[in-house]
């Protein structure tokens, strides 16, 4: 529960630190997935712009992945957060998968300093005990799945906001 709190209040810090002065990405380290879900206009519905990997004993890893998300249509979002996370836990040292997904500036904004991406919703792959206890034991454990939006976020249970457990 402490995990989700601090994702909540660190979350929309994270866009700031992962994008420099609030712009974009630079086109060098956008990566675009190879298994990005793709519309009928062949455009990826996201591109990855960093992951990030800690090793926590041998074998047993925590993955955060960062993607630029095409659109808000939630289903959309859910499925491509989903994919993203399929894919990063091929790799079988993963134990624990973050997906933060940002919505891209508007246009106007993001320019010359102003809002960069804006956090949008984030996906945890994690086992019992949750992503600040993640061990060798806990590793190949049964795992869930949970999706947040952050319009959501106030009455989303473990929060630590308004409509959650303190």
């Amino acid at each position: 529960m402490r995990s989700r709190t601090l994702l909540a209040a660190v979350l929309p810090v994270l866009a700031g630190c992962a994008l420099e002065h609030g712009n974009a990405p630079p086109e060098r380290s956008a990566a675009r997935s190879p298994h990005a879900s793709r519309d009928s206009a062949s455009r990826p519905l996201h591109a990855i712009f960093d992951r990030r990997q800690e090793t926590l004993a041998p074998g047993v890893a925590r993955v955060v992945v960062y993607v630029v998300l095409k659109g808000p249509e939630r289903d959309g979002v859910r499925a491509t957060m989903e994919a993203t996370a399929d894919e990063t836990r091929r790799d079988t040292t993963v134990a624990a998968v973050r997906v933060l997904g940002y919505l891209p500036p508007t246009p106007g904004h993001g320019d010359r300093g102003g809002p960069g991406l804006v956090p949008f919703a984030y996906l945890e792959w994690i086992p019992a005990g949750g992503w600040d206890n993640v061990t060798e034991r806990t590793a190949r454990a049964a795992h869930h799945t949970d999706v947040v939006f952050m319009d959501d976020l106030s009455a989303h249970p473990g929060s630590g906001r308004r409509g959650g457990p303190q």
